[in-house]
């Protein structure tokens, strides 16, 4: 069965292109793309869906463009508010920063410890867990706010180093460091960019991208970077967005209708509204963040390229991530390749 449901994306696109600009109908165009993104996350994880997945994903877009379509005839109540704009001519990579420190920086202390133990059960679901990383150096590229490095150490590390180019995520995650009582000795933050790591060559025996690749403008000069770092017979844990999944879709098209939205209005409406600090990390990135998605091969192919080899499929482990699984017979169609977790080896 074809996705019936891209040409009506495309309509749902240009309805929203002709609205006017200003803050009424962004929080228009906010609310629609709220309820068709969460519609489909309330089905992706049921096994025993009712009709075909394309089917009720052509539905969730006509629901949208009858909600935008609504949205034009109360244009009467619309006050003329314009969008704030910022002034700056900013790459993605900038808007990518600004995105997620604003994002990453929101965690109070209960939720950021919750961070940590999900990616301590990651890690477990994995093999990996205590002892898995022990006494190893271990590299975080694009750290955030730093939780995945707590988890690394749980599991065994002697020292992780965590690199990012947000100066507004280190300091939260050296704030974090030190409210939990971790040695900078053994947790260190450097403010720099995952292309230059000012570390020597192959000095790490492990090395962690955690999904922040995939939204880079040379991802391959990145993961060569991290070849650099390691030494031969080290680590890396890898992350990316797999192709193909109708959320990808979904959220590829409403990233574009949203794209003259300022990140903080969509992210203050999430609060506004009473979202989750999760489902507001999750959407304030899946609304705004733009994602280069591959597949197993391709990203494999690239990879042994650079020298990484002996490649293993890891898996997220939650109900909430997509693996691959027999389980569910439209796996295929709802996931495409699925999340792409890879174990993988610097084999010179």
């Amino acid at each position: 069965m074809e996705k019936t449901y891209l040409p009506r994306l495309q309509d749902l696109k240009r309805l929203a292109a002709d609205l006017p600009r200003t803050r009424f109908m962004a929080l228009a165009r906010i609310e629609a793309l709220i309820r068709m993104n969460m519609g489909w996350e309330a089905l992706q994880y049921d096994q025993a869906l009712s009709e075909h997945p394309f089917a009720l994903t052509h539905a969730l877009v006509e629901r949208a463009i009858g909600d935008l379509e609504a949205a034009r005839k109360i244009a009467f109540c619309d006050g003329g508010l314009p969008l704030d704009h910022d002034p700056r001519e900013q790459t993605m990579e900038e808007e990518h920063q600004d995105l997620f420190q604003s994002l990453w920086t929101q965690f109070d202390a209960d939720q950021y410890r919750d961070r940590i133990t999900r990616y301590d059960d990651r890690l477990r679901f994995n093999g990996l867990e205590k002892g898995a990383f022990e006494g190893m150096r271990i590299v975080d590229m694009g750290c955030g706010h730093g939780n995945f490095d707590h988890a690394l150490l749980n599991a065994g590390a002697a020292e992780v180093v965590g690199v990012d180019y947000g100066s507004d995520s280190i300091r939260y995650a050296e704030a974090a460091r030190d409210k939990l009582g971790v040695a900078e000795s053994r947790l260190r933050f450097i403010h720099a960019t995952v292309y230059d790591v000012p570390e020597q060559s192959g000095s790490f025996d492990a090395a962690v991208q955690n999904g922040v690749f995939h939204h880079l403008d040379d991802e391959d000069r990145a993961y060569r970077e991290m070849h650099r770092l390691l030494k031969p017979g080290g680590i890396a844990w890898i992350y990316t967005e797999g192709e193909g999944s109708i959320a990808r879709d979904l959220f590829h098209v409403s990233v574009q209708i949203l794209a003259d939205v300022p990140a903080k209005l969509v992210q203050d409406h999430l609060a506004h509204l009473g979202f989750s600090i999760n489902k507001r990390y999750h959407l304030g990135d899946g609304l705004k963040a733009v994602y280069r998605a591959t597949s197993w091969a391709n990203i494999t192919g690239r990879l042994e390229a650079i020298g990484f080899g002996d490649f293993k499929r890891l898996i997220g482990g939650f109900d909430t991530d997509l693996d691959v699984t027999d389980a569910d017979p439209y796996a295929a169609e709802k996931f495409g390749e699925a999340d792409i977790r890879i174990l993988a080896t610097k084999l010179a």
